[in-house]
């Protein structure tokens, strides 16, 4: 397992809400064609082998979210064949309403958590 801190972090987070006994698979700095990296690609697979469900997620550890965060997630579902978009972020960064405004317009989760930057 590789990354910053606070992606250490998120993996157990990541892997308590999608564990190995139902199946999902966590892909740590997942690549795409373009060379851009995704934190966390989780997967589902059936017992054909066939992606059932994905999930995208970025772990987020900055003292305030941008739209441009949003933007991103939103690129890697373009990207890959996931269902679904989560932003992890600290439990004090800064989430202004228009940043929200657009994860929900897009369907991107924003959850916050535990870590404290400071």
């Amino acid at each position: 397992m590789s990354g910053t801190p606070f992606e250490l972090y998120i993996y157990d987070t990541v892997r308590k809400r999608y564990p190995a006994y139902e199946g999902w698979e966590i892909y740590e700095q997942c690549s795409l064609k373009d060379g851009s990296r995704i934190d966390f690609y989780v997967v589902k697979r059936n017992a054909q082998e066939q992606l059932v469900y994905g999930v995208v997620i970025d772990a987020k550890d900055k003292a305030e979210l941008e739209v441009v965060d949003i933007e991103q997630v939103t690129y890697y579902l373009t990207q890959t064949t996931a269902d679904e978009a989560i932003i992890y972020v600290a439990n004090d960064t800064l989430i202004p309403q228009t940043v929200q405004e657009r994860a929900d317009e897009e369907d991107v989760r924003i959850v916050r958590t535990q870590w404290g930057r400071n």
